[in-house]
């Protein structure tokens, strides 16, 4: 089942979303929070095999690193 939503972007945001091929704004963003799904899903896949074979030490590098990404590609 699909919802509807209203969306508000930066305006470049949206230039970018419009040069994209193919499909309808809707099916864009549907298919970009779809890839950002399976890309958090990997991640912690990823953190729960490494946190059998890691140290204490590689895990708390591991989590910093983890996190400083996150805040840079969540960043306005």
């Amino acid at each position: 089942m699909k919802s509807k939503i209203s969306v508000t972007v930066e305006s470049s945001l949206l230039e970018f979303l419009d040069s994209l091929p193919g499909e309808s704004r809707s099916g864009k963003i549907e298919r970009a929070l779809s890839l950002v799904k399976g890309i958090m899903a990997e991640r912690e896949l990823r953190k729960q095999l490494s946190a059998r074979y890691e140290d204490e030490g590689e895990r708390v590098e591991r989590e910093a690193w983890e996190s400083a990404v996150a805040e840079a590609m969540w960043k306005e």
